[in-house]
């Protein structure tokens, strides 16, 4: 039998805060997830996931996949896949054992028997694959996309689109409904699902890029949408919008105002004026009226991060921020390029640090702990009003990220 495992390894960390609630596979960058872009490269075949043990429970509440659990005979097969890996193109799960590696990152290793045995999740998590099966195995370099940071899902994200919607897509197709007044640009590269409407006085245009809406989008009156851009399922994209090249929204969503090349993970809001660029926003964030991010130094040199006490040159040019899951803006927000900000972080003041740690309460420029009770309720509250009741397991998780951050809390 032929088996797929896709793994996280330890280098999932450095996507903080981005994958507290979900594996490093599960981040969006083109169309899909890296998890997605393999299940529609290897359709019928047996799929695992390695992962965190503490995300066993809510991955297999999401997925039908065996989760952190490998059952294997002497005869099997596996590919092992790292989900910070954007395979564009399959690698064949026949063949010659062999591990694909890149700049030290264990790309895939293709393994049978007892070398399949010999791994788990923990191998890929805590120790050194490569050290472990390089004496045994091939290796072999290869060259792929690989995800180490959040700025660089931002990086490969607006190319991803095009080349999603290229090895993916349908090519043009439009269906839902179309009132008067729409205006299509290189129609032959814009795709729209059924049960979505485009209401009057839209422009999509697909002239330098393709344009994907999901099923049951509304695209209000006055948006002009410039590809290329993906708009997950149903979610709403407000009047008077303006979605520009690489504008991302996960399925759930309400955008309004100016996005540039950001990913809007799932069921999040900003629904109101204000810029927002070159970012990767979580699930459950509300962003408030005007909030805005910078995207570009006034020098115009390449933007630095903080991130626990370290400053990272991303040695690119254009960077807005990373907003973890549940965090919320007040109005009139202006961000930093480059900023980092928490798990349920809570800011009400109009200039913020480059850098928040999870849990934060930030007002009038004074950082408290957002208790973890009064945090948990206000996200139960929001999931709520979005018809969804937060699980047991998802509570779970809630509880275990805020003793997770308690280093980052206690970071001066």
């Amino acid at each position: 039998m032929q088996h797929i495992c896709v793994f996280e390894d330890s280098q999932y960390s450095q996507l903080i805060p981005l994958v507290y609630t979900r594996a490093a596979f599960e981040l969006r960058c083109g169309l899909f997830t890296p998890l997605e872009r393999i299940t529609k490269h290897y359709p019928n075949t047996t799929i695992t996931l390695f992962c965190r043990n503490y995300l066993t429970d809510v991955l297999q509440e999401r997925y039908s996949y065996r989760v952190n659990a490998f059952h294997t005979t002497a005869d099997d097969t596996c590919l092992f896949l790292n989900g910070r890996a954007i395979l564009s193109s399959p690698i064949s799960i026949e063949g010659r054992e062999e591990i694909g590696v890149q700049d030290n990152t264990l790309v895939y290793a293709r393994l049978k028997g007892r070398n399949v045995k010999k791994v788990s999740s923990e191998t890929f998590l805590s120790n050194d694959p490569i050290e472990l099966l390089k004496n045994a195995i091939q290796a072999t370099d290869t060259h792929v996309p690989i995800i180490n940071y959040f700025w660089d899902i931002v990086k490969y994200n607006k190319s991803q689109i095009e080349r999603d919607f290229m090895l993916f897509g349908k090519g043009g197709s439009i269906s839902g409904k179309l009132y008067e007044g729409v205006y299509f640009i290189n129609k032959e590269q814009i795709f729209i699902e059924e049960g979505s409407r485009v209401k009057p006085c839209c422009v999509l245009d697909a002239e330098n890029g393709p344009i994907y809406i999901g099923r049951h989008v509304t695209i209000a009156p006055n948006t002009t949408i410039e590809g290329p851009v993906y708009i997950g399922s149903h979610s709403v994209v407000q009047s008077n919008s303006r979605l520009r090249g690489g504008t991302n929204i996960g399925e759930g969503c309400k955008v309004g105002g100016e996005i540039k090349n950001t990913i809007f993970h799932s069921r999040s809001n900003k629904q109101h004026d204000g810029f927002i660029g070159d970012s990767y926003i979580g699930s459950w964030v509300n962003i408030g009226a005007n909030t805005v991010n910078s995207n570009l130094l006034n020098t115009y040199g390449n933007v630095k991060v903080e991130f626990e006490g370290n400053i990272i040159n991303t040695n690119t040019m254009f960077l807005g921020m990373a907003m973890g899951d549940h965090t919320k803006t007040a109005i009139n927000t202006t961000i930093m390029t480059g900023s980092i900000f928490g798990f349920a972080c809570n800011i009400t003041s109009s200039h913020v640090p480059k850098y928040l740690p999870s849990f934060t309460w930030y007002v009038d420029r004074i950082k408290e702990v957002y208790l973890l009770e009064k945090a948990l309720d206000a996200a139960k509250i929001v999931m709520k009003r979005r018809n969804k009741e937060m699980t047991t397991s998802e509570e779970r998780l809630f509880r275990t990220v805020f003793q997770l951050t308690e280093r980052e809390r206690n970071y001066k």
